[in-house]
C-alpha cells in the first residue's frame, strides 16, 4: 500500500512536469540561429574589416557571420529594410528615409567617421558656398559619403544646376585631385586611412576647416564636431600644420527588427570588445554608446549598453549562458504548476503522519484498558505484542523531526504500558504462588 501511494504521488509530479514542458514550449521563443548576416561597404573599407573581426571574435561563441559588401550605406540600408541582411553598418546622415520605420532599429554608435574635405590650395575656400562654381566628387553612388554630402550642399545652396558634381570612388576622387582635373573631394573614413596621410603630405592639397561646425551640429543633431591639432598626424612635418575643425558622423550598427534578441546582445558584447579602445577622437570606453542615432535605438540595446552582460552571460559561453536562460524559462511555469500540488499533498503528508502516530496509541490504549482483567496468557501476549510495536516504531520507521515530539511522548507511554504489564504478570505469577 505504502509503495503504491508513493508511486501515484510521482506518477501525478511527473504529469504536472510533463504538462508544464509542454505548455512553456507551446509559448517559448526558438534557440537563437546559429549565423546571421551584416551588410558592410566595400571589401576595402573599414566596415568590411571590422566586419572581419566581428566575424573571427562570433566563430569563438559558435556563430557564424555572414559579411555582404554594398557600396555604401544606402544600398545597405534597403537591403536591411527588406530583410535581406539582419544588420548594417551605417554611416550617420544617411537614414533620413528610414526614422520612422519600424522594421528597423539602432544598436548603438560605434565610433567616429569625420568628413574630410580636400581641396586644391588655390581655390581657398572659407565657407562650403564657397566650392560653388567647382568641380567637385562627392562619394559615389548608394554611399553614405554622397547622401551626407549631399545635405550640407543643399543647405549652402550648391546643386547639380551650379556646381559640376561627380560621383567617383575615394580612390578615382583620389587621382582626380592630385591630378586637377577636380576642385575638392568629400570623403567620409576613418583618420587612421593611410589616405589621409598621403593627402596632407600633398603640396597643393590643404584640408578644409568649417569655420561654422557649431551652426551644422546644431541643425543636424547626428553630427558632433572634432578638432584634429595641430601636428597630430605627424609631429616631425607639423601635419596639420593648424588645428583643423572637422564635422563627424558615426557609423551606427542598425538591425532588422526580426533580428534574435539574444545574438543582438552578442554582437553588442563584440562591438564592445572591438570599439571600446581609445582613438585619435575618442577616450577609451566612449564607444559603443547610444548617441547621434538617426535612426531610434532599440530598447534592449539601450539597457544592454548601460547594463552591461547578466551573471550568466558573465560567466558563461554565449550557447551556454542562453540554454541556462532557457531552462530557468521552463522552470518558472513548472513551479507555479506545482505549488498547488505541493500545497495539496503537504496536508496528506501530515495527515499520514499522524495518522501513523494515532494508530500505534490505539493499539496502547486498547491494551491499557483491559490489563486489570487480563490473565497470565494474555498478559504475556500484550507484552510481546508492545515490544513488537516498539521495535516497529524505533527500527522500521521515520520520523521527521518536525514530529519528534509526539514521537517521544509516544515512547513514553510505551514504557509506562510495558511496565503496567510487568507489573501486572509479576502480581499474577506471586499470586500463584
Amino acid at each position: 500500500m505504502k509503495k503504491n501511494s508513493r508511486f501515484l504521488v510521482w506518477l501525478l509530479f511527473i504529469g504536472v512536469a510533463v504538462l508544464a514542458f509542454v505548455v512553456t514550449a507551446k509559448f517559448l521563443k526558438p534557440a537563437p540561429p546559429k549565423s546571421f548576416s551584416i551588410a558592410t561597404g566595400r571589401s576595402d573599407g573599414a566596415y568590411y574589416r571590422f566586419a572581419k573581426e566581428y566575424q573571427k571574435l562570433l566563430k569563438k561563441e559558435g556563430i557564424d557571420l555572414k559579411i555582404v559588401t554594398t557600396a555604401g550605406s544606402v544600398e545597405a540600408l534597403k537591403l536591411l529594410d527588406k530583410g535581406e541582411v539582419d544588420v548594417a553598418f551605417v554611416q550617420g546622415g544617411t537614414a533620413e528615409n528610414y526614422k520612422n520605420d519600424k522594421h528597423l532599429s539602432s544598436l548603438a554608435s560605434i565610433f567616429y567617421e569625420p568628413l574630410w574635405i580636400f581641396y586644391k590650395k588655390d581655390i581657398k575656400p572659407n565657407y562650403l558656398y564657397d566650392l560653388k562654381g567647382k568641380t567637385i566628387s562627392i562619394g559615389e553612388e548608394g554611399s553614405g559619403t554622397k547622401a551626407l554630402s549631399s545635405m550640407l550642399l543643399k543647405v549652402n545652396d550648391i546643386t547639380s544646376k551650379n556646381t559640376h558634381i561627380r560621383y567617383l570612388s575615394t580612390k578615382d576622387a583620389i587621382e582626380s585631385l592630385k591630378k586637377g582635373s577636380i576642385d575638392a573631394l568629400f570623403m567620409v573614413v576613418s583618420p587612421k586611412s593611410p589616405n589621409i596621410k598621403k593627402l596632407l603630405l600633398q603640396q597643393n592639397i590643404e584640408l578644409f576647416s568649417f569655420k561654422r561646425a557649431l551652426a551644422y551640429k546644431q541643425k543636424f543633431l547626428f553630427l558632433t564636431n572634432l578638432t584634429l591639432g595641430e601636428g597630430i598626424i605627424d609631429l616631425k612635418h607639423n601635419i596639420p600644420p593648424s588645428n583643423k575643425v572637422l564635422l563627424a558622423t558615426t557609423c551606427t550598427l542598425v538591425q532588422n527588427n526580426n533580428f534574435n534578441p539574444e545574438l543582438m546582445k552578442l554582437l553588442l558584447k563584440i562591438a564592445k570588445k572591438v570599439h571600446s579602445k581609445k582613438t585619435l577622437f575618442a577616450d577609451e570606453g566612449f564607444f559603443p554608446n547610444a548617441k547621434f542615432t538617426q535612426i531610434p535605438m532599440n530598447d534592449d540595446a539601450k539597457i544592454y549598453l548601460l547594463k552591461g552582460d547578466s551573471f550568466l552571460e558573465k560567466i558563461f559561453p554565449f550557447r551556454v549562458a542562453v540554454t541556462i536562460n532557457r531552462l530557468i524559462i521552463f522552470l518558472i511555469p513548472l513551479v507555479t504548476l506545482l505549488l498547488p500540488f505541493f500545497k495539496g499533498i503537504l496536508p496528506v503528508y501530515r495527515w499520514r503522519i499522524r495518522y501513523k502516530i494515532y494508530r500505534w496509541y490505539a493499539q496502547l490504549n486498547e491494551i491499557d484498558k483491559k490489563i486489570e482483567d487480563m490473565d497470565i496468557i494474555d498478559t504475556k501476549k500484550s507484552i510481546d505484542k508492545i515490544k513488537e510495536l516498539q521495535y516497529e516504531i524505533k527500527e522500521q520507521t521515520n520520523i521527521p523531526l518536525s514530529y519528534m515530539g509526539e514521537y517521544y511522548n509516544l515512547q513514553l507511554h510505551i514504557d509506562l504500558i510495558l511496565k503496567k504489564l510487568s507489573n501486572k504478570l509479576e502480581n499474577i505469577e506471586n499470586d500463584t504462588l
